[in-house]
């Protein structure tokens, strides 16, 4: 297995653990279009995932436009973003998810604080559904009451937020952490 085959094992694995499900049926690829479809307002067709997933003997190398929505799903700006942390060779996941929070981790009602410069922070209650709702806001464009979904947090890396509902507007996407990524992820 090359270095490539690897990066997008690891790419498959991590938008696997986000939509819970291990990908190997037919129902999981149903639940991985729906999360990546939730998590990028971005459609991927059952045929293309099933080929990325080697399903049923069907394979092909994937477009670049698959693997960067495929990345984005799990808070990454693109494919190359993400390869950029996971392809220097062997699996550096741990490195992401060994400092990070995954909302599969998380119980309704409870509550995180992110940290990210300058001076950013945010206290966030988990609503269910990898829904959080913003209850302090520190020098922050979001604000108390905002709604968002995201997947994980992992400090030293930026966060994608999903589906922000700040106040009468939509933000399809919005990161947080960009210069740096997180400072602190933390459950209180």
């Amino acid at each position: 297995m090359n270095n490539d085959d690897q990066t997008l094992d690891t790419l498959k694995r991590l938008v696997c653990e986000g939509a819970g499900v291990a990908g190997h049926t037919p129902g999981d690829f149903y639940t991985i279009m729906a999360y990546v479809e939730g998590r990028t307002r971005e459609g991927i067709g059952l045929t293309t995932v099933k080929r990325l997933w080697q399903y049923g003997g069907l394979s092909s190398k994937p477009r670049q436009a698959t693997l960067d929505v495929l990345a984005r799903s799990i808070g990454y700006r693109g494919y190359d973003d993400f390869a950029a942390h996971y392809g220097k060779g062997g699996d550096s996941s741990n490195i992401v998810l060994g400092c990070g929070i995954k909302v599969s981790d998380l119980g309704l009602g409870d509550r995180l604080v992110l940290r990210w410069n300058p001076g950013r922070e945010i206290e966030v209650e988990y609503l269910g559904n990898q829904i959080f709702r913003i209850v302090r806001s520190v020098a922050s464009k979001l604000v108390a009451g905002d709604t968002f979904q995201a997947a994980l947090f992992a400090e030293g890396h930026p966060s994608m937020l999903a589906n922000v509902i700040h106040g009468e507007t939509s933000w399809p996407l919005y990161e947080i952490g960009q210069q740096g990524g997180l400072t602190l992820v933390r459950r209180i």
